[in-house]
């Protein structure tokens, strides 16, 4: 994971705070962190510095049972389905639960550490499912699709005539239109192909713990400020006097990009290409060969000919064969 990308992820939290903080609504103090309503500067900054892998566990099952109450409470409001009752206030719900995620996906995208790594084995197949439980609420998708096909949706702006489509959209591609044997369904493939995506990600990371150790004869074209970045990973690993190549994009590619030898350009880049494809306990085929068939029937499931037609359907190619031309044309 380069620095840029880790920087664009906490931009990104600290623009989400902004929104978050002026749709919370007051609360008694809580004691986990991570649940708390961020303060500071930019109407709110993660707390970064008070974050405990112990704490994501609790904090998600806390944050998705707040969430669920919200969601019940506009499920079954008595009145009338309107934009403000229905998808306005499902564009207020779940701010908790948008907190603990932000710093969740940072965590594991930056962090994953052994103990995060079980958190992550436990926690996500849940998420999913309560996802799941979310789109397959009878009650809720009934009120999106009434202020959907309503007529008063025509004096909605164009942005709140856009939200209630993309919530709608999202509730059917996800199963809300199913019936509860295909739902049910729907959402075991669901947790089992999150539990698969993790210990993919986990398995690719693994490899990515791989250092080539390289001598100083090794090291023509390699700029300064490479070499010194490769001495200083080499230290850190009881290899001072070498320089490390770390199995990792933001290592690989310049070392690709500088290096003049043909032969450790070819022996840094296998290394690369093969996370996940070593035969070993990481090794990712089994894995692959289990979700490619759960992402067919998913599809199938939801009325798409592949996995590929279901993930574009919403997109601007709207189908495969539209995005292989617009590439084609392109070229």
């Amino acid at each position: 994971m380069s620095r840029k990308f880790c920087l664009i992820l906490v931009a990104i939290a600290m623009l989400l705070s902004s929104a978050i903080a002026q749709s919370e609504t007051k609360s008694t103090p809580v004691k986990n962190p991570l649940l708390a309503k961020w303060t500071g500067p930019y109407s709110g900054v993660p707390p970064f510095d008070k974050v405990k892998v112990s704490d994501f566990k609790p904090a998600l099952e806390q944050a998705m049972d707040e969430n669920w109450k919200e969601i019940e409470s506009i499920a079954n409001d008595p009145q009338n389905p309107t934009f403000k009752n229905t998808i306005e206030a499902l564009e207020h719900s779940g701010s908790a639960l948008t907190r603990v995620s932000i710093l969740y996906g940072i965590w594991g995208s930056t962090m994953l550490t052994d103990d995060m790594q079980a958190v992550e084995t436990e926690m996500d197949p849940k998420l999913a499912a309560f996802n799941d439980k979310i789109t397959q609420n009878e009650k809720l998708f009934k009120r999106i699709e009434a202020v959907y096909n309503s007529p008063e949706k025509e004096k909605l702006t164009p942005e709140q005539q856009r939200l209630t489509w993309l919530y709608y959209d999202n509730f059917v591609r996800y199963g809300a239109k199913l019936d509860k044997k295909a739902q049910a369904r729907l959402a075991e493939i669901n947790q089992k192909l999150a539990m698969l995506y993790t210990q993919f990600g986990q398995n690719l990371l693994a490899d990515e713990g791989t250092v080539i150790f390289l001598k100083e004869t090794d090291l023509d074209g390699l700029p300064q400020s490479l070499r010194d970045a490769c001495a200083a990973g080499a230290e850190k690993r009881d290899h001072k006097g070498e320089w490390a190549i770390l199995n990792t994009r933001s290592s690989v590619e310049p070392f690709l990009t500088y290096s003049n030898r043909r032969d450790l350009r070819e022996k840094v880049w296998r290394a690369f290409v093969n996370r996940g494809d070593n035969g070993d306990s990481h090794d990712n085929n089994q894995i692959i060969s289990e979700i490619l068939p759960l992402r067919a029937e998913r599809a199938k499931l939801l009325g798409y000919p592949t996995h590929a037609h279901w993930r574009v359907a919403n997109r601007m190619a709207k189908t495969p064969e539209n995005g292989e031309r617009t590439r084609e044309a392109a070229f």
